[in-house]
């Protein structure tokens, strides 16, 4: 489900434009349905306003009020789940937390950095898809690890999804697509989602259906993760 743009702020902003300063009797009848999943009781004269969270650094985009009942919502857009970004040092201390073996940690930043596990291969820096087509059984050894670890799915889910690295406001629901299509999700839904997926593949790193993107190639300095 792509958003109507590829900016991912105009997709919240249309979304926002769609509801705020409407009436739920005005509303077109799929976020009729959205809005009584998240305001159970609500009724057709009942006044919605919108405004964007106030913490640009945490996982809810939206806030929307219902008289004096508010929800967070988070707002996804593109064509599969993937992790927000957070420097890979943080998030390879969390992953260490939750005893990942050291070999899983060091393959993931093999992976996004294009060095080999212990030391450079050279000064070229392997692309994504020469990883992928060199190394693809370290990748499905990550994927296979993780596919048998519901426990550190949860955990994974909570940190990168639900709630962030530096524990602002947790989400109330998760909408997935723009202000004409999309679906709706609870913190429930999400974790159940992606904890019953299944994903061995070997072309890119998930945790799960959650997929690891590492477009931040140049983020830290990757003689730190040599331990």
């Amino acid at each position: 489900m792509r958003s109507n743009s590829k900016d991912g702020s105009m997709n919240e902003t249309m979304i926002l434009v769609t509801l705020d300063k409407h009436f739920y009797k005005d509303l077109t009848p799929k976020w009729k349905r959205h809005m009584k999943r998240m305001f159970k009781n609500i009724e057709d004269d009942d006044y919605i306003r919108v405004y964007y969270h106030k913490f640009k650094d945490a996982k809810p985009d939206l806030d929307i009020v219902v008289g004096n009942r508010k929800v967070l919502l988070s707002i996804k857009s593109g064509h599969a789940p993937s992790m927000h970004y957070e420097p890979i040092k943080t998030f390879f201390d969390f992953l260490r937390g939750l005893n990942v073996p050291e070999r899983i940690i060091k393959i993931i930043a093999f992976y996004h950095y294009g060095y080999s596990m212990t030391k450079r291969i050279s000064d070229h820096i392997l692309t994504r898809k020469e990883i992928t087509e060199q190394y693809g059984s370290y990748i499905k050894e990550v994927n296979d690890y993780f596919d048998t670890h519901e426990g550190l799915i949860n955990e994974i889910v909570y940190r990168c999804i639900l709630r962030g690295r530096l524990k602002r406001d947790l989400i109330d629901y998760f909408y997935y697509g723009n202000s004409e299509r999309g679906f709706l999700l609870s913190c429930v839904d999400i974790i159940k989602l992606i904890v019953n997926s299944h994903n061995t593949t070997s072309e890119s790193i998930c945790f799960k259906d959650l997929t690891y993107v590492s477009c931040a190639r140049k983020e830290d300095n990757p003689k730190i993760l040599e331990k």
